[in-house]
């Protein structure tokens, strides 16, 4: 008897054993057995079971053990991870190891326990849908448009931060279960699910299961229990819970759609928004792009007609939209002093009065620590990490150097490495230093940072959550954590410290990167009866994307980016892979970036008109966990072109056996 086995290593396609027919008639498609693969033992998973074999028989191995018979994925999963596979140009097997909790396959702990997924619960034991909060009319006419039987096309739910998006989506869930079917929420970050969590079990008792990577192997298998056996009938989670192997699906929400923690940044670079656009689709589901300032592909789709365009233009109870004041930071005379440029007396006026009408101010930074780097004041030398090519973060309490990318942390040193010297001077500016300095300029304020300086965990998160919302907080210091969706009634007044930081990265998504935080993080303002405000402090008043943010203008922002992006051939109007290369050797991996090149380019000229190559160059940030990094970038107006190129190009690593590492990342969020 022939097995067809995906093996979760870096070669494209499976590989056929033989099995004695007594062993393998317990197996099934998705069962789980352990192979010989080169000089080790390897576990797979069994796609099906061929009546010819690729090769003679007599050249073929033998399955040496089954580790799970019962099936780890039914029909439908396999269709969708064998498209995920296909689209992203990864291996079948790191698919199903990437989708499939590593407990129920891992050999190191062989389970012979059986998983059914087809058992669900009768009805009957179904728990009653607790019913919710009036809708108004915008949120009315989007329930009905979503539950319109005929229409299979995804929605955008584009709502106003504070205009009630979640209500809809109670709603809709209500529907799908009452009729007998699942859902699937997928939020961009673990710091979002406790909340939404708490919010759906009081709706939904005893049919919510949770999956993010914050879970223990313990817990993670007790959720994924609750969803094969039926029990769960709403799964919450982050990226990786798009892959929940839920039955009878109905609808898909992703809220939040336009953030970048979607994207898995390593292995398996796959987008959960985009995909659970698939799985919608391959198995009839609804599917709903829920934000206030939607990805511009999105926004596209949705003013083209491929998606449904829902608008939620007010907030609830029909609260006004904060206020916005511009403050120009490069004006020395608007300085707090000159020792605290970083804070204009604008601001700081505007905090002392919030503080005593009893109202609390939350101020963004993107910036962790205490000072961007250290540097000598005698020669200029600054302390950069040995494993990456960038600068040592400088945090005061307590004194260290950190890289934010490796993790390598040193002592502050108290005379310089170069040249002995002791003026060492710090430069820049991060949230510790902001906390240190408010901490003086507001004495009796209770203030706290929102960041991953100081919370490493989910009860760290849960802690600062609980005390925001029951004021027992006045002034929240945080970096993106703070802009992702969190629902804050107390805070009135919201501080945004340095709102051109993020205009200025070489990335052709910075424009839409910034309008959408200051948007996100402006309506954290007045979401209760207390009116909010905004100040933005910049050195470009007049920008005209944080100008289009100031004023809510969302058509124009989207209309001038669309714009630009259609001239210089990015996406949504053409779609974009980057190729990266990297080694220990600075030499080589240059050199095999430029002989990839030069092999695309041929292709590109005979074959597939339609892609562009850009590159090779070093990688903006050209050292990382000491490899040295070259990428370069491919355009293409035709998705199968890339994808026939990069297949191409993959078959030919193959055969090379380069040490150089390269990867591909289909639909890039970040050109860093």
């Amino acid at each position: 008897m022939i097995v067809d086995v995906a093996i979760p290593v870096r070669v494209p396609g499976s590989f056929h054993y033989l099995i004695d027919d007594e062993l393998g008639c317990s197996l099934k498609q998705g069962s789980v057995v352990a192979v010989p693969f080169g000089t080790r033992t390897a576990y797979g998973f069994v796609l099906g079971f061929p009546k010819k074999a690729e090769v003679e028989l007599s050249k073929l191995k033998s399955v040496k053990e089954v580790l799970v018979s019962e099936p780890v994925f039914d029909e439908a999963m396999y269709e969708f991870l064998k498209w995920v596979s296909d689209y992203y140009c990864h291996p079948l097997g790191e698919v199903f190891s990437t989708a499939i909790p590593k407990p129920f396959w891992n050999p190191k702990k062989p389970s012979k326990r059986k998983l059914s997924l087809s058992s669900v619960l009768p009805e009957e034991h179904l728990e009653p849908v607790v019913s919710g909060h009036e809708l108004n009319a915008d949120q009315k006419k989007a329930v009905q448009s979503i539950l319109e039987p005929q229409e299979k096309r995804p929605y955008l739910l584009h709502g106003v931060t504070g205009s009630g998006k979640t209500e809809v989506y109670m709603q809709v869930l209500s529907s799908v279960i009452e009729s007998g079917k699942t859902g699937i929420i997928l939020v961009p970050e673990i710091a979002l699910t406790p909340q939404l969590t708490e919010r759906f079990s009081k709706r939904f008792p005893n049919l919510i299961a949770v999956l993010h990577s914050d879970l223990t192997p313990k817990e993670r298998i007790q959720q994924w229990e609750q969803i094969t056996q039926g029990k769960a009938k709403i799964v919450i989670g982050a990226r990786s819970a798009i892959f929940a192997p839920i039955k009878n699906l109905g609808v898909i929400v992703v809220d939040e759609e336009h953030e970048t923690s979607f994207k898995q940044e390593d292995s398996l670079r796959y987008n959960a928004r985009d995909l659970a656009v698939v799985r919608a689709k391959l198995q009839n589901a609804k599917v709903i792009l829920g934000s206030a300032t939607p990805s511009v592909e999105t926004y596209l789709n949705a003013t083209t007609g491929k998606y449904i365009h829902l608008k939620l233009p007010e907030r609830v109870n029909r609260r006004p939209m904060p206020k916005t004041f511009f403050i120009d930071i490069k004006d020395k005379t608007q300085w707090y002093s000159p020792e605290i440029r970083w804070l204009s007396m604008g601001l700081f006026r505007a905090i002392e009065n919030t503080l005593n009408q009893g109202q609390q101010v939350m101020l963004y930074l993107n910036r962790l620590g205490y000072a961007h780097f250290l540097f000598c004041g005698d020669c200029g030398h600054t302390w950069r990490c040995k494993n990456c090519d960038v600068s040592l973060t400088y945090y005061q309490n307590p004194p260290l150097l950190k890289c934010h990318y490796c993790g390598t942390q040193k002592k502050v040193p108290h005379t310089c490495e170069e040249c002995n010297g002791v003026k060492l001077e710090t430069m820049g500016l991060g949230t510790e230093q902001v906390q240190k300095a408010l901490v003086s300029l507001f004495p009796k304020a209770r203030i706290c940072r929102m960041d991953r300086g100081v919370i490493k965990g989910k009860k760290d998160l849960e802690n600062v959550i609980n005390q925001i919302q029951k004021k027992e907080v006045d002034i929240v210091i945080g970096t993106q954590m703070v802009t992702k969706g969190h629902d804050f009634p107390g805070i009135a007044l919201v501080g945004i410290l340095l709102a051109d930081a993020s205009l200025n990265l070489p990335d052709f998504r910075a424009n839409e990167r910034t309008f959408q935080i200051i948007t996100q993080v402006s309506g954290r303002a007045g979401r209760s009866d207390v009116p909010g405000e905004v100040v933005i402090q910049t050195i470009h008043t007049q920008h005209p994307v944080l100008v289009a943010a100031s004023r809510y203008e969302q058509e124009e922002f989207y209309r001038s980016e669309l714009a630009a992006r259609k001239v210089f051939h990015f996406p949504p109007f053409h779609r974009a892979a980057i190729l990266r290369f990297q080694h220990a050797n600075p030499q080589r991996v240059q050199a095999f970036a430029n002989q990839v090149v030069q092999i695309l380019q041929k292709e590109v000229e005979n074959r597939f008109p339609k892609c562009q190559i850009l590159g090779p160059a070093e990688a903006p940030i050209s050292k990382l966990k000491k490899m040295y990094r070259w990428q370069c970038l491919i355009k293409s107006e035709s998705v199968r072109e890339l994808q026939s190129l990069l297949k191409l190009l993959f078959d030919w690593e193959k055969r090379q056996k380069s040490s150089v590492q390269m990867a591909a990342d289909i639909d890039p969020v970040t050109l860093l």
